[in-house]
């Protein structure tokens, strides 16, 4: 009687999950595009960007290199600052939550 409504839950639960993941990813990202003084940083573009590189992201090698590439041509930057954007919105994440566990007293377990 229940597994209907409890598949139904799983998947709204999932989907909930993949488009909160893409929103705050591209907070980061837009964050990281900032920092380098990106031209175009509009909220839709960074967070298509972010779709766009977590399609790509499964393939080894060849994803890092298409998703500076992504960076590059979407915000109008070079591959020195798309990749610098690129490794602050993976930093930006790590140093919150070091900071938060910092914070909380969790520091030296969580290292």
């Amino acid at each position: 009687m229940f597994q209907p409504l409890l598949l139904g839950g799983l998947i709204g639960l999932l989907i909930l999950a993949f488009i909160l993941t893409l929103v705050i990813g591209s907070i980061f990202l837009l964050i990281g595009l900032k920092a380098v003084n990106a031209p175009v940083t509009d909220f839709g573009k960074v967070m298509v960007t972010v779709l766009l590189m977590a399609i790509v992201a499964v393939i080894p090698c060849l994803g890092c290199i298409l998703q500076w590439y992504f960076i590059k041509t979407r915000h109008e930057v070079g591959w020195g600052q798309a990749i610098v954007a690129w490794i602050l919105a993976g930093l930006i994440p790590i140093v919150i939550t070091l900071g938060v566990a910092m914070f909380l007293g969790w520091g030296i377990p969580l290292i």
